[in-house]
């Protein structure tokens, strides 16, 4: 993800407002953009070189990268964003894939499962017990 992707992000995102106040939004970022690779250049002056979800989130629409996690999402504004990519996780933006150890065989090609994986919440106790 580039800076450069922004009109295509934009475009793409849903057309409702993330978060209901400035102090929700600040509180989000500062969780999850404050340590996120893909906002560094932004923390360091060059907000041009910003992470582009944080400006189309400014612009009052939700990326679709970023996953409401609740039903409540105007009052907890419970987002996982699956673009974040923690500062100490490796050396570049991008995800590394498990390197294949020494003399294993593998039974299936892993290009196919490599990409985004993203765990789907458990159903609610009521849910299950009905």
């Amino acid at each position: 993800m580039s800076p450069d992707d922004y009109d295509r992000l934009y475009e793409e995102a849903r057309d409702e407002r993330p978060f209901s106040n400035s102090s929700q939004g600040y509180g989000w970022m500062s969780n999850w953009c404050d340590r996120c690779i893909h906002d560094k250049p932004a923390r360091q002056g060059n907000d041009g070189q910003g992470c582009p979800l944080v400006l189309v989130a400014l612009m009052g629409k939700t990326p679709i990268q970023w996953l409401c996690e609740t039903d409540e999402q105007w009052i907890h504004a419970d987002f996982h964003c699956i673009e974040f990519r923690d500062e100490n996780d490796g050396p570049g933006p991008e995800p590394q894939p498990i390197p294949d150890p020494p003399g294993q065989l593998t039974l299936l090609p892993r290009e196919d499962y490599e990409g985004h994986r993203m765990l789907t919440p458990l159903p609610d106790r009521e849910q299950v017990a009905s």
